[in-house]
């Protein structure tokens, strides 16, 4: 065991008591916030592979053997640390149909999160690799069936024979006694039924975990006020409670902002992009050096606690050792902004040389037009997509959107409004981007962010005489450094 091992199992020790309730993630269904929200056309939304199921007792003190066996071995480092500390339970809960079971065989879970791994084998006790099942509904409840909204979502990772399905905790109930329903429908082609329910015992979790207050107060030049209210310590994981919201000024900013973007539906008002923004941290330790084990941070969705994007955010990350200081640091601040590109050119120009605008800071290259296959799973494939590349090298975009984002009204469903690039021919007709690439490449010699785009749209059929690209809107990165030491928790007495 190294030195880290032991420091993290004495504060664990220390802390005595076992985890709490998780609940978590799940791409394809997009969380819905209170007001209004925005989401991505399904051209663009990638396949996440998915999976089932949840539960937690925790053992009171496995041996050493037992860990050895746990199948969190070859995981995460902060998942074998609690493993190694008693904080995984065989399940051995299974459901056959078919011919085929599906087994939940390990869990893992603390205040932070829960992950179960599960498996599934055919009648010859061969594995099925993970990704054949396919998951109908993944829900927690309490006991009287009531379902905890964060609970459906969640992710899945696949190592060899098994899938590791991660859920984060739910925050709309305190109820310590839950449970997992979970229902798949089909095992590769084979229809069929399986549904299991498992239960969740949250008491000892919630007893594992310390929570320390931190109180820190700073207002980013933007306008964006950050509250840090608390850490917590759990077996898996620290966690950074903080609240963010926008100064009287900035919200007035960002009502002028959103008349400048008027986006693809003329008969609507102008959408304020209150929440539409990222804080990037990271942690560092006392000699100043950044904890790379501490850099994959565990995304939490916000709460709102207010209007005008004042919102309830955590930042989680691993669990630190007692053995050292740390300090949590703020990057940079992204914000979606108003951000004009445009360019027009003639497809046959192509044939000789790029097309390059320089203007204002701003460079855009188209390099070519092509018709190719399409690049994303959910895209038309019975035919080609015509397929423009383009370079740009701008300072301080980290992101542009490819596809339509469009807004819906989350009451009533309906499309408030749509945004991202347009494709138009000389007679005016708008080919609707159905698909492509964005990627980061480095920086240029003026310090800017060079970027690669593929737009493709399976809307052209032949190459127009002239076309022209336009797009209203970018994330901006603003860099920070607001520095703020994180407790640690104190050894009991």
């Amino acid at each position: 065991m190294t030195n880290l091992d032991k420091q993290i199992a004495q504060t664990l020790k220390n802390v005595a008591g076992e985890l709490d309730q998780p609940s978590f993630v799940i791409p394809d269904q997009v969380v819905a916030y209170k007001r209004k929200r925005s989401r991505l056309l399904g051209t663009l939304v990638l396949p996440v592979l998915i999976s089932c199921a949840l539960l937690l007792t925790i053992s009171v003190s496995p041996t050493f053997a037992a860990y050895v066996k746990s199948l969190f071995n070859g995981s995460d480092k902060e998942l074998q640390y609690a493993a190694q500390e008693g904080f995984s339970q065989k399940v051995n809960a299974s459901v056959t149909d078919r011919g085929y079971t599906l087994e939940i065989e390990e869990i893992l879970a603390d205040p932070m999160r829960i992950v179960a791994v599960y498996s599934i084998k055919d009648q010859q006790k061969n594995f099925i690799h993970p990704d054949k099942l396919h998951i109908s509904n993944v829900e927690v409840t309490d006991l009287k069936g009531n379902v905890i909204k964060e609970t459906k979502t969640y992710m899945v990772e696949i190592q060899e024979n098994y899938g590791y399905l991660t859920l984060k905790k739910p925050g709309e109930t305190e109820d310590q006694n839950l449970l997992l329903q979970f229902e798949g429908n089909q095992i590769d082609s084979v229809k069929g039924n399986w549904a299991l329910q498992i239960p969740i015992d949250l008491e000892k979790a919630i007893k594992a975990s310390k929570v320390q207050p931190i109180d820190k107060t700073y207002t980013t030049p933007q306008g964006l006020q950050i509250n840090l209210n608390s850490i917590m310590h759990s077996p898996t994981a620290a966690r950074v409670d903080y609240e963010t919201k926008w100064t009287e000024e900035a919200k007035k900013r960002l009502v002028e902002e959103s008349k400048q973007v008027k986006g693809k539906l003329d008969s609507v008002d102008p959408y304020v992009r209150y929440d539409d923004y990222k804080l990037n941290f990271h942690v560092e330790n006392e000699k100043g050096e950044k904890v790379k084990d501490l850099t994959r941070a565990l995304d939490i969705p916000r709460k709102a606690v207010g209007e005008y994007g004042h919102s309830n955010r955590k930042y989680g990350f691993a669990p630190l050792s007692p053995d050292h200081q740390y300090t949590l640091v703020l990057d940079s601040l992204e914000k979606t902004e108003p951000y004009e590109l445009g360019v027009s050119f003639e497809p046959k120009q192509l044939a000789e040389k790029p097309v390059r605008v320089d203007e204002d800071g701003k460079t855009i290259e188209i390099m070519s037009v092509t018709f190719d296959e399409p690049l994303n799973e959910a895209s038309p494939k019975n035919e080609k997509h015509a397929t423009i590349l383009l370079e740009a090298y701008l300072k301080d975009i980290s992101y542009i959107n490819v596809a339509d984002t469009i807004l819906v009204d989350d009451d009533t469903d309906k499309i408030i409004n749509r945004f991202g690039w347009t494709i138009k021919d000389e007679k005016g007709k708008i080919y609707n981007v159905t698909g492509g690439d964005f990627k980061m490449i480095g920086k240029d010699e003026q310090g800017r962010n060079h970027i690669r785009i593929k737009l493709q749209s399976d809307e052209m059929k032949e190459l127009p005489q002239k076309l022209s690209l336009t797009s209203e809107l970018a994330k901006k990165s603003y860099d920070l450094d607001w520095k703020v030491p994180l407790p640690m928790p104190k050894e009991d007495k």
